[in-house]
């Protein structure tokens, strides 16, 4: 005899606290946390001002009057773009490296290029234009483009504020980051609600906001049949049954409700108590979940287990329910009609 392609659990306390350890995560599981990008970094792209300073005029950059008395001890260098190869060119220093340093330690290179030229040198590095340190903001938001980061960091929800906001219920958004050659999906109320996957966006990352409303559907002996979108943050099984039209009194086994969804493989495996998870993909071993309505304590635990997008709820029929069904289909043959009196008749 083969084994069951999926494991069956009870919905109980057991069940319910081991799933609440294991909410699905986005971008934490996507992403490192980490911190914020290297303050003030200088990337290829960005217009930098140079401005040099001497101890006394008359030097390399310093002027003197013609009465010879003390005249300029300064100069301001044209802002200039930092090349493809990350450099910049400044008189008598020569080609000095730039992207990856901040102002301070590019200031602190030029000074070191001009120390044996001119008198006392100080220089100062200001960035006069960003265009290495950006995050891209588009889809659902008011306004999307191309943003500077915060010297102190931006995280997504901060790259989402500068675009104008959402422009749709929160519940129903989604947010996709890239980065490089990776891509990680979470829920904006997920990100609100979790401040850990709120995490620091780096320069280049991309960020698209999505509308895709979250559902579940529901098959069986309910009052519909039918795919219900959550509309709120969170739906719990108690809610989801109510959504549906609750139980059809006359078909429906109270005993017989299932929740089918592919769980998160570390939830599987506690679940099972420790037991491998057969080599699954994340988020890929199918699991069904049994609540059993007929026991009163079942509908306190309804109310803690939360649904997740497309999970399937389905209420099973009642055994009666399947004889009145075969009676029926034998009656129509012989052109008798049976009702319920009849089948509860049955046996006696």
């Amino acid at each position: 005899m083969t084994a069951s392609p999926y494991s069956v659990f009870d919905v109980n306390a057991t069940t319910v606290a081991v799933l609440s350890r294991h909410r699905p995560t986005g971008f934490l599981g996507s992403f490192s946390a980490g911190g914020p990008p290297t303050s003030g970094t200088l990337g290829v792209g960005d217009m930098v001002s140079v401005s040099i300073f001497e101890a006394s005029s008359g030097g390399l950059f310093g002027t003197a009057d013609a009465t010879g008395s003390a005249g300029s001890k300064s100069v301001q260098l044209p802002p200039q773009q930092i090349d493809r190869g990350g450099r910049i060119n400044v008189p008598y220093a020569g080609s000095v490296v730039a992207a990856g340093r901040t102002p301070a330690q590019v200031g602190q290179a030029i000074v070191g290029a001009l120390s044996s030229k001119a008198i006392e040198p100080q220089v100062l590095v200001t960035l006069s234009q960003n265009a290495a340190n950006l995050v891209t903001v588009s889809g659902e938001v008011g306004q999307g483009g191309r943003f500077p980061l915060a010297v102190k960091g931006t995280r997504v929800l901060d790259a989402i504020a500068l675009a104008g906001g959402p422009k749709a219920a929160a519940h129903d958004l989604f947010v996709r980051l890239t980065r490089g050659s990776r891509t990680g999906v979470e829920s904006l109320t997920s990100l609100v609600a979790n401040p850990r996957e709120n995490i620091y966006v780096r320069p280049d990352d991309q960020l698209f906001i999505y509308r895709e409303p979250r559902t579940f559907t529901v098959l069986g002996a309910t009052g519909r049949n039918a795919t219900v979108e959550f509309e709120s943050d969170r739906v719990t099984l108690a809610e989801a049954i109510g959504k549906s039209g609750g139980l059809n009194d006359d078909r429906s086994d109270a005993s017989g409700v299932f929740v089918f969804r592919y769980e998160d493989p570390a939830a599987y495996r506690e679940l099972k108590g420790g037991a491998a998870s057969g080599g699954y993909r994340s988020g890929s071993v199918p699991v069904v979940y049994r609540l059993d309505l007929k026991d009163p304590g079942s509908l306190l635990w309804s109310q803690r287990f939360l649904m997740r997008n497309k999970d399937v709820l389905y209420i099973s029929n009642a055994p009666a329910t399947d004889l009145t069904k075969f009676l029926r289909l034998i009656g129509a043959g012989f052109g008798i009609v049976s009702t319920g009196a009849s089948v509860s008749q049955i046996g006696r």
